[in-house]
């Protein structure tokens, strides 16, 4: 019988074995989409998902975790399943307005319920070391997913959503099979909108946990962006659309070795270890953007591996902080703070790499992220880590 933290593996790699991640876009157009009308729909994801990201956080903590990331997976099913089988755009916007809600029932809820999980069994302190492992697993699953989609989708495009979905109802199903955390007396918890409430004030009150939601709002926030300009910095390069999968297939795996010694690399850095990253992402943007080669662009894996582990060290600090009935909620107006973030700067990034060029576009950036993070990084010793 599997033990329970590898069934939360197992959910992980599962809901993360996306089948369209390489040809989705090749779907889109075939169905007659123009590239506004599939940005149009990313805005349409966004905004589902950030105004739902605190409301399921709350309901993550006043009616389970576990019922929370049931539901998300069972709306991933359904959305992804939909969508396969969709041709227009108002089906598809539909599509990514179901898909949205389940992604806003999983975020944060997954984190709060293994950390509970972990603390019942009094394996707390496994938190940061059992997560950077489940981060690395989503990494092989996607990789996976690249290298397996190509392939389902050079059979039909649509049937890479399908099989996407049939992949999250195998997480659905593992879902049902985590063990129920126990949890207050329901006379003693607290209200649906009493939750929402407590936990922003939470924020807004404790220093410590106010730096770090503005701190992972604005890295994962500014790094995410750069994750999809992989795909025309190889075009740049003149690198055959047919290696693609293969590249990001073995990017997603040397970035899940990353994330799964998360933990190792924050003993190794110590109180640097924010600092250090801050640096290495803007010193190979600069690298990327100066000095374009085949040679230089490994250097973009360091985008999704330090966003990951930036979430994971993140998470597990704002977990020492906040209390379990709150958690989800925490961490999902972290992710809508972020989410936020990342709808303003994406269009931003877009407009000058129109107006200037990929290359200049990333020096910019790199400057970009230099003004915001730098500073932010060396005001964090001014927030002491206060508990609540």
């Amino acid at each position: 019988m599997l033990s329970n933290i590898r069934k939360y593996y197992l959910f992980q790699f599962f809901n993360n074995l996306a089948f369209f991640s390489p040809v989705i876009v090749l779907f889109w157009q075939a169905n007659g989409l123009s590239m506004t009308q599939i940005m149009l729909l990313q805005s349409i994801y966004s905004l589902g998902v950030v105004i739902l990201e605190l409301p399921t956080g709350a309901f993550a903590d006043y009616f389970g975790k576990k019922k929370s990331l049931i539901l998300g997976s069972s709306l991933w099913t359904v959305g992804l399943i939909g969508y396969g089988l969709s041709h227009t755009f108002w089906q598809f916007a539909l599509g990514e307005l179901i898909v949205g809600m389940g992604a806003a029932f999983i975020s944060g809820a997954d984190r709060a319920y293994i950390h509970e999980l972990l603390r019942e069994i009094e394996r707390e302190k496994e938190f940061k070391k059992v997560e950077g492992k489940a981060r690395g697993i989503i990494q092989i699953a996607q990789a996976m997913g690249n290298l397996l989609g190509g392939f389902i989708g050079s059979i039909s495009l649509g049937l890479s959503l399908i099989a996407t979905g049939f992949s999250t109802f195998m997480g659905f199903l593992i879902g049902f099979s985590f063990p129920r955390i126990k949890r207050e007396p329901k006379e003693h918890r607290q209200s649906y909108i009493q939750i929402i409430k407590e936990s922003i004030r939470l924020v807004r009150s404790n220093k410590r946990l106010l730096w770090l939601t503005l701190f992972f709002a604005s890295f994962n926030g500014l790094v995410w962006p750069l994750i999809f300009y992989s795909q025309p910095y190889l075009q740049m390069l003149g690198i055959p659309v047919f290696f693609f999968g293969f590249i990001f297939a073995g990017f997603n795996l040397i970035s899940a070795l990353g994330s799964a010694h998360t933990h190792q690399f924050e003993k190794m850095m110590k109180n640097w270890t924010f600092f250090t990253m801050c640096l290495i992402i803007v010193a190979s943007l600069l690298l990327l953007g100066l000095f374009p080669s085949i040679y230089i662009f490994p250097l973009s894996l360091l985008f999704l591996m330090f966003a990951f582990m930036n979430q994971t060290i993140i998470t597990d600090q704002v977990l020492k902080i906040v209390p379990s009935q709150k958690a989800a909620t925490i961490l999902s107006f972290q992710s809508l703070v972020r989410r936020i973030l990342y709808a303003i700067v994406g269009p931003i990034l877009g407009v000058i790499t129109d107006n200037f060029g990929l290359q200049n576009a990333l020096v910019s950036y790199a400057f970009l992220i230099f003004i915001i993070l730098i500073p932010l990084v060396i005001t964090e010793r001014r927030f002491s880590r206060t508990h609540l």
